[in-house]
């Protein structure tokens, strides 16, 4: 698969996720409701996090945050290409990583227009057993934690530079 491929896929993947649950759960009325995908272990629930990760709230700075995500995205995206000009091993993770980023700044982007009727990134994967369950996410969280456990195996196992 051509390298440039990997972050279009995860932005599609995941813009189409999440305005599908956003969907699926506001014209079924399933506010707060939660849909077991693989029993207890794996489900999904409509959030929308007007924060950061986490859920911590940065709400009365989300322009800040826009911003903050939007420079991140451009940087990542000009190193993104040096490590793909260059064949250098990071490129791999930063596609993951690139895609992610994209595609949560596409939502802090949506909440800043009326029209769109959004109040926050979207997550709806919800992960846990028993009583302890890990925070909401969604494909482009997935996303950057893949790319950020690429470059960790690439860098600290595989000793590559």
């Amino acid at each position: 698969m051509n390298i440039i491929l990997i972050p279009i896929v995860v932005v599609l993947l995941d813009q189409f996720s999440k305005v599908f649950v956003k969907n699926y759960w506001i014209d079924n009325n399933l506010f707060f409701s939660k849909i077991n995908i693989f029993g207890e272990y794996v489900r999904f629930i409509f959030i929308e996090n007007p924060g950061i990760a986490f859920g911590i709230d940065t709400s009365k700075y989300h322009i800040f945050i826009t911003l903050l995500t939007l420079i991140s995205v451009v940087i990542i995206s000009v190193y993104y290409y040096r490590c793909i000009v260059t064949r250098h091993y990071e490129r791999y993770c930063l596609s993951f990583i690139l895609g992610g980023a994209i595609g949560n700044l596409l939502d802090r982007i949506f909440v800043l227009i009326p029209q769109m009727n959004y109040s926050g990134v979207i997550d709806f994967i919800d992960v846990g057993f028993n009583n302890f369950r890990w925070y909401t996410f969604n494909i482009a969280d997935a996303s950057i934690t893949i790319g950020i456990f690429v470059y960790l195996y690439q860098t600290y196992f595989l000793k590559e530079t």
